[in-house]
């Protein structure tokens, strides 16, 4: 094949630019920023693996809903105590209430720690979904600051009220002092997150952090 003229630039060229612009494309992406920073943590990839329950996610306001989990990382393949991930999907208590969000979510593990199921999120976060809420949110008058704050939500009011008591109030508040955060304990796993918000890649282990600190407070000791 003679190779001399310059018609094999024509033809090569094209492919040569599109396959640089997707190699720069991959390397720029969500996905491959996410792998950079979940390694840093010491998480491998889980893709391919569901390490939350069909009976964890049908307790969950996230998965009872459907929705896609992708960028699924943990910190080991078998059996993992802590996740972190992406979910996109709709959250509210019917279809005429529930709007699509994206969000990072933090997991933890905390299988037989006694903590009753509840779902914790900041007033500003929730908009108008907080009067459809189900269950109904309850109400802490001798915290007011709480109540302010954020909306808890629980079936077992008895066992939420036993767990939130006064003292709890006041460490969660001082640990999250911004209300930024929300909390939903469903089954087996403790999932942590700000409502409606990707962690940025570059800041995944900052992000991380704080998540871990919050979850924390719910399974230390009391």
């Amino acid at each position: 094949m003679d190779w001399s003229g310059e018609w094999w630039v024509l033809i090569l060229g094209p492919g040569l630019v599109i396959l640089t612009v997707g190699i720069l494309y991959f390397t720029r992406s969500r996905a491959f920023r996410f792998r950079s920073a979940a390694a840093q943590l010491g998480f491998i990839a889980l893709q391919g693996l569901h390490p939350i329950s069909e009976e964890d996610k049908n307790k969950s306001d996230f998965f009872s809903k459907g929705g896609k989990i992708s960028n699924l990382f943990g910190d080991r393949v078998n059996s993992p105590s802590r996740l972190i991930f992406d979910w996109t999907g709709a959250l509210g208590s019917s279809p005429q209430t529930s709007a699509k969000n994206t969000q990072t979510i933090a997991a933890f593990a905390v299988s037989g720690s006694g903590i009753p199921d509840f779902r914790m999120s900041p007033v500003d976060a929730l908009g108008g979904v907080r009067a459809n809420l189900d269950p109904q949110p309850l109400h802490f008058d001798s915290h007011p600051d709480f109540g302010r704050r954020y909306t808890l939500a629980a079936r077992n009011e008895a066992a939420a009220r036993a767990f939130f008591n006064l003292a709890f109030l006041d460490r969660l508040t001082a640990c999250d002092p911004k209300a930024m955060w929300s909390v939903e304990k469903a089954g087996s796993w403790l999932l942590v997150y700000r409502r409606d918000f990707l962690f940025p890649p570059q800041s995944i282990p900052e992000s991380w952090q704080n998540a871990q600190a919050l979850a924390d407070l719910f399974v230390g000791p009391r």
